[in-house]
């Protein structure tokens, strides 16, 4: 899994973003089509939303297999994030990454549902989530500003590969070893928002769109 490779997709959609202001204009469409009028300021803010729950992928790879490698889980989260990242790597995706930020939203929306998928399996079996924030808040809006049906489409892709075998052994691993006492310590705050609540987060930068 290369994170830096995810990472550097990201920054070039950011840096499109800057010239092109695709999302932007995304987003000011779905403000109208939501009765909203959203200014520059709210603008600015709901494409920082943006800007920050793509950059999670990265951030919560990076959290969690340093979090695996001190309880020894390292190969186990691994495999997990190699899936999570696998739709970063398709050459033809459901929405073109040509597209800069908006290119990049499907690939950072299959991502973050699937790990936020996983956490909660584990957290079922073992009182403790994998992933550090919950990010369904964020999820749910970032599946609106996609839409339907391509909204769908994205969600038919992450139940094919949450509910694979290869994904189900994997997820059984960790939780395995969870309860036998090697679990992951995942009391640290999120990579990106800190200890602020999510949904806080979501209101304050989307609401004014008509996302939140």
């Amino acid at each position: 899994m290369d994170v830096e490779l995810v990472q550097r997709q990201i920054e070039r959609a950011v840096r499109d973003e800057e010239v092109s202001g695709r999302l932007r204009r995304a987003l000011r469409e779905h403000a109208v089509r939501h009765g909203r009028v959203a200014g520059e300021r709210e603008l600015d803010r709901a494409v920082e939303f943006v800007v920050d729950y793509v950059r999670h992928v990265p951030a919560l790879m990076r959290h969690g297999l340093e979090s695996a490698t001190i309880a020894g889980l390292e190969r186990e989260m691994g495999d997990v994030l190699e899936e999570a990242a696998s739709y970063w790597a398709m050459e033809e995706d459901i929405i073109p990454d040509r597209l800069g930020l908006l290119g990049v939203l499907d690939d950072a929306y299959c991502s973050l549902t699937l790990m936020q998928s996983i956490s909660e399996r584990h957290e079922v079996e073992t009182g403790r989530r994998l992933f550090s924030p919950d990010l369904r808040s964020a999820n749910e809006a970032v599946r609106k500003l996609v839409g339907e049906p391509l909204a769908s489409r994205l969600d038919m892709y992450v139940g094919s590969r949450l509910d694979a075998d290869p994904m189900l052994q994997m997820v059984r691993a960790l939780t395995s070893l969870d309860r036998k006492g090697g679990g992951l310590s995942i009391s640290a705050p999120g990579p990106i928002w800190g200890d602020t609540s999510v949904e806080d987060v979501v209101r304050a930068r989307l609401g004014d769109v008509g996302l939140a």
